[in-house]
């Protein structure tokens, strides 16, 4: 199984302390899209927003997360912003130790 799906899934339950109602992706999304990012040696949320707007990774989050949406700089801090800061490492605990 692909470990980006797997990445994808933990975080469906993340906890935020609102909801965000217009917006094509979840928390949760946004949240293994910037951990992707700074993975791959990205440094900072801005970095991961203009480079998840090129070809090659706009194509790879459409394949993956199946959206043609790409989330903007502004999006993916305001997704980010009402995540609750242990649920991430909940998440993690509960089935992202299966990525290791």
């Amino acid at each position: 199984m692909d470990e980006t799906c797997n990445m994808a899934k933990c975080f469906t339950d993340v906890e935020t302390s609102r909801e965000h109602k217009g917006c094509f992706h979840s928390a949760g999304d946004a949240l293994a899209i910037v951990i992707l990012g700074i993975l791959r040696g990205l440094k900072n949320v801005c970095q991961v927003s203009g480079r998840a707007a090129g070809g090659r990774v706009r194509d790879f989050l459409a394949k993956r997360f199946g959206t043609e949406r790409v989330l903007c700089y502004y999006w993916l801090l305001r997704l980010l912003k009402p995540v609750e800061p242990k649920s991430p490492n909940r998440c993690l605990a509960g089935s992202g130790l299966n990525l290791l």
